[in-house]
């Protein structure tokens, strides 16, 4: 009997929901003394209703050169100067997140942290429901967090050069279970927030 590894069980997985997947995989083997001298990266992508979905898992021998995310991205119709990281308030931001700011909406600013550098908020596009959506998915992964940000993926070239909104976690989701929750609820909140920005 074969084991499956978590690629195929999420490429499985993605394609009974009627998606079509794309893999990749690299293997970088570098000319240098030491340690550090390989890279192999993996990721799934696919898309549906304009939402990109991607399970990316990379390998370093080097320190800080692994990464493991999975995540759902698209176009949002925003000014440049629109930027956030959106977290579920933790007792641990005090300490360990900068440039946060308050929309100055109770149900949000009681719920989230939101750091940006241009001190932009999300304050106009975000509704109560979305926030609930949002606290959700965060209470079935942690970490996660909502991005919205000036050409944040590379490997898509759909959105190369583009505002984009994205919600992540720092785990490789394959399983069914995940895969409903964080698709549903993931796909949801995107639309929302992109249809509040049209």
């Amino acid at each position: 009997m074969k084991n499956n590894s978590t690629v195929d069980n999420l490429i499985e997985n993605l394609t009974k929901r009627g998606l079509k997947c794309e893999t990749h995989e690299n293997q970088k083997n570098f000319i240098l003394p030491g340690s550090d001298r390989m890279l192999n990266t993996k990721y799934v992508t696919t898309s549906f209703d304009s939402v990109y979905y991607i399970a990316y898992d990379s390998y370093g021998t080097k320190a800080y050169t692994s990464k493991t995310y999975t995540g759902l991205y698209s176009i949002i119709n925003l000014p440049k100067t629109a930027e956030c990281n959106i977290y579920r308030k933790d007792w641990t931001d005090h300490f360990f997140r900068i440039n946060k700011h308050k929309t100055g909406i109770k149900f949000i600013d009681d719920n989230l942290t939101i750091t940006s550098r241009s001190g932009w908020t999300p304050r106009d596009i975000i509704s109560d429901s979305d926030v609930s959506t949002y606290l959700k998915i965060a209470k079935n992964f942690t970490p996660v967090k909502l991005i919205i940000q000036n050409d944040y993926i590379s490997i898509l070239q759909n959105l190369n050069d583009k505002k984009v909104i994205g919600i992540e976690t720092d785990t490789w989701l394959y399983n069914d279970i995940d895969l409903d929750i964080f698709l549903n609820l993931g796909v949801q909140l995107i639309k929302n927030l992109t249809n509040a920005c049209t």
